[in-house]
């Protein structure tokens, strides 16, 4: 039973699994619930989201060290739970539109990708906590980012 509930929480309901990009997957998984959650009129409150991905946090931490104990791997490529945290910390705090939505997907696929300094050695923590901090660093990364950009775009202009 541990098992089961460890695969389908680590793969996000299955969505590791399917052929091709199980990273970019999951991190599109996550960013098509803000958007549609978004475009259906529901304000996202930023306590919420924390909550949400605190919640993601701890059960990643749990379902990536159980799927590694069990297969000897570290961090297999289904194991996508790690991407939806990191993806949703970047768009914790930032005023969600489509414009952020989209910009933040693509900026923490390129910090997820490229693990600039320290994102990579996060990767060396222990069981599931290495799983969960790269991404979650990725996260912050791509939310300083969104974070700078927005306030360029959208207060450009003001207060002149």
């Amino acid at each position: 039973m541990k098992d089961r509930i460890s695969r389908l929480a680590g793969s996000v309901f299955y969505i590791g699994f399917v052929p091709g990009a199980p990273g970019t997957y999951g991190s599109m998984a996550a960013s098509a619930v803000v958007l549609a959650l978004y475009l259906g009129g529901c304000r996202i409150l930023p306590a919420l989201l924390l909550s949400t991905i605190c919640l993601i946090t701890l059960a990643g931490v749990w379902a990536a060290a159980e799927i590694g104990r069990r297969t000897g791997v570290d961090d297999p490529s289904y194991v996508v739970i790690d991407e939806v945290a990191g993806q949703l910390t970047t768009y914790l705090f930032l005023p969600l539109n489509v414009f952020t939505i989209v910009l933040g997907f693509a900026a923490f696929r390129l910090f997820d990708i490229w693990k600039p300094y320290p994102i990579r050695k996060l990767e060396a923590l222990e069981g599931g906590v290495g799983v969960m901090a790269d991404d979650l660093l990725a996260g912050i990364y791509g939310n300083v980012i969104l974070q700078v950009i927005s306030y360029l775009v959208f207060n450009s202009g003001r207060g002149q």
